[in-house]
């Protein structure tokens, strides 16, 4: 056999392997295919496609009714994989890795855990399965459109809730108390009622500005931060925001201007004091006395 003949069968052995692997993510998706949109797809006569089908495939997929081609039972995941997808997307894991393909999914799921080569630290959690139930009334609470109420920090609260949303390990309660929109900690809700008897008209502006904050702090006015950050450290402000609205520029130094919008000083702070004394608060300037006060209070109290 001559070189360039081998070199033909390669590659045509490779288009195969490459046309069968698409085919099948295809139908471990949950699809049903269509021989003739695939034979377009890649340029390939349809009875090439019947013959993946009818022989390369057979005993994997079968003919439906509407005469598409989709996995037998026997060969279906418990779960499609575009559902594997749509829990990375609702968890906010859809963009850990790199390459979020099914291709790379099924790969690293069919390496032994001791072989593959990333691995992933959890971040931490507050344990909520104890208050299973609190939650499947909250969300029955919020699908139904009931109104809540519970005890917190001590003070008896009639809400009407709206959203449950997860922000760094803890699970909150998004619900308009009076007139505002606040939220509440799962974790601190005691004594929850759901008033089945009742039902509210949930507010186009409260679901319109919940869906567009990126935290959990809700208030109607903000205020904008200007902070400088020190060049070694500006990395870590660049990689992913650290607070909300977050928006920077370089300055001539090397070092970072980063702008930001909070709701409330305690928002901000424990960002500050983390990277101290690599970021200040340039503005606005009281912000910057009240982190110093602070400070010294808490030198004078360890002082003593």
């Amino acid at each position: 056999m001559s070189a360039s003949t081998s070199t033909s069968s390669a590659s045509k052995g490779e288009k195969l392997a490459q046309r069968l692997s698409h085919i099948l993510a295809r139908l471990h998706q949950g699809d049903a295919v269509d021989k003739h949109q695939l034979a377009q797809d890649f340029q390939v006569d349809v009875r090439t496609i019947e013959r993946d089908f009818g022989e390369r495939l057979c005993g994997i997929v079968e003919r439906s009714a509407d005469g598409q081609w989709q996995l037998t039972h026997t060969a279906r995941s418990s779960i499609p994989a575009k559902h594997v997808h749509g829990y990375a997307r609702m968890s906010g894991t859809e963009h850990l890795f790199p390459d979020n393909s099914l291709r790379y999914l099924l790969e690293q799921l069919h390496t032994p855990e001791q072989q593959r080569t990333t691995q992933v630290h959890a971040v931490a959690h507050e344990d909520l399965r104890p208050r299973t139930q609190e939650f499947v009334q909250l969300q029955t609470a919020i699908e139904q459109k009931h109104p809540c109420s519970f005890s917190y920090k001590g003070k008896q609260r009639n809400v009407q809730p709206y959203k449950l949303i997860h922000k760094n390990g803890v699970w909150y309660l998004a619900a308009e108390e009076g007139t505002k929109l606040k939220n509440f900690s799962i974790g601190l809700i005691e004594n929850l009622q759901v008033d089945q008897r009742n039902f509210f008209v949930p507010k186009r502006s409260h679901k319109e500005y919940i869906d567009a904050k990126d935290d959990v702090w809700f208030t109607v006015d903000t205020t904008e931060v200007l902070l400088r950050v020190a060049p070694e450290v500006a990395y870590y402000f660049i990689r992913r925001p650290l607070l909300p609205q977050q928006q920077q520029r370089h300055d001539s130094d090397g070092s970072l201007l980063v702008t930001t919008h909070i709701n409330h000083i305690d928002q901000l702070l424990p960002v500050v004091r983390y990277w101290l004394p690599r970021v200040r608060i340039v503005q606005p300037v009281e912000w910057h006395e009240e982190l110093m006060a602070g400070l010294r209070g808490a030198l004078s109290q360890w002082e003593s």
